[in-house]
């Protein structure tokens, strides 16, 4: 998973991802998801099924809130 832009909205975190999707540790093509925290919520959501993301998916989107999160701050 590999961060393309991270974005802060009136009441929401908006971040991009790309994900490489892989057979036999052969990369075969990627796929970009976009994935949304509300100010209210504490939980990462898929935008498209509105699901809730893995723990490890949710790992990685929080570390990258707080790496940027200051860049992103209006």
């Amino acid at each position: 998973m590999r961060l393309v832009y991270l974005q802060n909205t009136d009441n929401a975190y908006v971040a991009k991802a790309e994900i490489t999707l892989k057979a036999f540790g052969v990369a075969i093509g990627q796929k970009s998801k976009i994935y949304i925290r509300k100010d209210s919520e504490n939980t990462w959501r898929e935008e498209k099924t509105n699901k809730k993301v893995s723990p490890k998916d949710a790992a990685h989107l929080d570390k990258w809130l707080k790496d940027h999160q200051k860049f992103v701050e209006h």
